[in-house]
């Protein structure tokens, strides 16, 4: 449109019209009024003339304007033929600039679109991959939480379950000891005991072993253990017999070795070693009970302060990772929070970029043709224009 306004403006603007114009209005100038008005209406007369010029310039540009779909050279066909010469020429140098103008202002336009939707694209490109990253950091954090939740959970059962541990055990060990340090203490009660039985016989023994007499007194057989003839169990004669330190009334003056009168008793010796052999047995049993519970108690003692050590320092173990992982967890937590407010953030600013592109796309996009469609449209107006203007150049030369 603009190529055919300046091809038009080039015609008009030659000598072979200027000279034209210049002879007929000089001479347009000196004749009468009515003169000049018989030319003005000769003139018009022959723009309306449907074989002439103006009128194919008309028709030129209504084909065009339907060809290029052009609303512009329909109006300007429109007013081809009411419009004289020269008023003519001055709306055609005033389409071309409007064309001229209206190019650009669609390239500054174009520039524009191309611009703020290139920083649209971009902008919502970073926001959406920071939106997935925050997103993955987010779901990440929340796993980094739970596992460690989990292993706080676990690590105190697991401390809990040691505490009861060590309190059973403390428990089993107390009692253990009491029931140790009874049997030892009832061993060795036991073992003092027989030793002075086993003192009391041995001496017995040994003393009646060695008891005489001045005269022999026949000793009748008895029917039961311990009888003799002439000397009743359990009466004074039979306490101070062989009892050199009797204090009753019987034998006052016997002592050790003191021969007496009348039979002498040395006891059963031979039935007193078997009962001694048994005292000594029982006694040995004693004694291996108390070695062995001693032993026992040693070696439980030991068990259960390593037992207790060991606890402690697997406890302590286990505190310490608690600590560590309600520490990781709280940190967790913090970036939790400060990424999902990021998150929030940068979701706010996507959908303020989404809203900026929905305002640009109607201008940039979607408004039917593309700028190298409208440049092309514009170009062929101006064609149209520059051969209406060669069709015109006839009219202005005649």
């Amino acid at each position: 449109e603009i190529q055919a306004l300046e091809q038009a403006i080039k015609v008009l603007s030659s000598e072979d019209v200027q000279a034209a114009a210049a002879t007929h209005l000089t001479l347009a100038a000196t004749k009468s009024k009515v003169q000049a008005k018989s030319f003005v209406q000769a003139f018009r007369g022959s723009s309306e003339d449907p074989q002439g010029p103006r009128a194919s310039v008309r028709k030129f540009l209504e084909q065009e304007s339907v060809r290029l779909h052009s609303k512009t050279l329909n109006l300007l066909a429109q007013r081809i033929s009411a419009d004289p010469f020269g008023k003519v020429k001055k709306l055609i140098e005033d389409l071309i600039s409007r064309l001229l103008e209206e190019g650009k202002a669609d390239a500054d336009h174009e520039g524009f679109c191309d611009k703020e939707l290139g920083v649209s694209k971009i902008t919502r490109t970073k926001l959406s991959e920071t939106i997935d990253k925050l997103s993955a950091e987010i779901a990440e954090g929340q796993a980094t939480i739970t596992m460690l939740t989990q292993d706080v959970a676990s690590l105190t059962k697991e401390i809990a379950e040691l505490d009861a541990a060590v309190k059973e055990a403390t428990e089993m060990r107390t009692a253990e000891k009491a029931q140790n340090d009874a049997t030892i203490k009832d061993a060795t009660g036991a073992t003092k005991a027989l030793e002075a039985a086993m003192s009391i016989l041995k001496e017995f023994y040994r003393k009646a072993s060695t008891a005489t007499a001045l005269f022999q007194i026949e000793q009748v057989p008895s029917t039961e253990w311990g009888e003799s003839s002439g000397v009743e169990m359990g009466s004074e004669e039979w306490k101070a017999m062989a009892n050199p330190n009797y204090k009753g009334k019987v034998d006052l003056g016997h002592t050790e070795n003191m021969q007496t009168f009348g039979a002498t008793y040395q006891g059963q010796q031979d039935e007193a070693g078997g009962v001694i052999a048994m005292l000594e047995v029982i006694l040995s049993d004693f004694a291996s009970l108390k070695a062995d519970t001693e032993s026992s108690e040693a070696l439980s003692s030991k068990a259960h302060s390593e037992f207790l050590a060991e606890s402690s320092k697997d406890k302590a173990v286990k505190q310490r990772k608690v600590d560590l992982s309600n520490n990781d967890k709280a940190a967790a937590a913090a970036k939790l929070q400060e990424d999902t407010a990021d998150l929030k953030f940068t979701q706010d600013k996507l959908l303020a970029a989404e809203r900026y592109y929905d305002t640009l796309k109607p201008q940039c996009i979607d408004n039917g043709m593309t700028f190298d469609e409208r440049t092309k449209a514009r170009a062929d107006e101006i064609q149209s224009l520059k051969e209406a203007l060669q069709i015109l150049q006839g009219e202005a030369i005649a």
